[in-house]
């Protein structure tokens, strides 16, 4: 089953992809997002894959995002954040965010809370009646947030992350 791409990518920006800097800094920070699709080739016994741009994924495809941004205003931006959902349909594949210098974070409550990897909890009731705190696995993931800590007039940079299409 085909997937339109322009539907993932919308999805990811309908949801929530927020942008949210300092309300007393005069920052302009403008941002577009590309979506690619992983190609594999075997070539004389050699795997090679590469990623090309897609309007369209079939389940089991590899997609990245790439969210390049630039900030056009007169003030650095400070602790901005950008808050990109995982689209429905597809699974974030772990360790696969990227982002220079950004603080990358994640969420598995559709957005409410963010924390790293490694700290990304949830309670659970057990039928004992008994809480338990699990750590979060990469499929369960809602949203990956970026936090760039400054971002000069002028600057570029350039976020992603990859998950698999269900």
């Amino acid at each position: 089953m085909k997937t339109s791409a322009a539907f993932l990518r919308l999805a990811a920006v309908a949801a929530g992809l927020a942008l949210a800097a300092p309300a007393a800094a005069a920052p302009r920070i403008v941002f577009s997002i590309a979506q690619f699709r992983e190609v594999v080739e075997q070539k004389g016994g050699a795997r090679t894959a590469r990623m090309e741009p897609t309007r369209s994924v079939v389940p089991g495809d590899v997609v990245e995002y790439v969210l390049s941004y630039a900030n056009q205003g007169d003030e650095a931006a400070t602790d901005a954040n950008i808050d990109d959902p995982i689209p429905k349909g597809t699974t974030y594949l772990a360790g696969t965010a990227s982002g220079g210098s950004a603080q990358i974070t994640f969420s598995s409550d559709g957005g409410k809370t963010f924390a790293p990897a490694v700290k990304l909890t949830y309670e659970i009731r057990l039928p004992s009646g008994a809480v338990e705190k699990r750590v979060a696995t990469p499929a369960e993931y809602t949203h990956v947030r970026f936090t760039l800590k400054k971002v000069p007039p002028g600057a570029t940079g350039k976020v992603a992350f990859r998950v698999k299409v269900n």
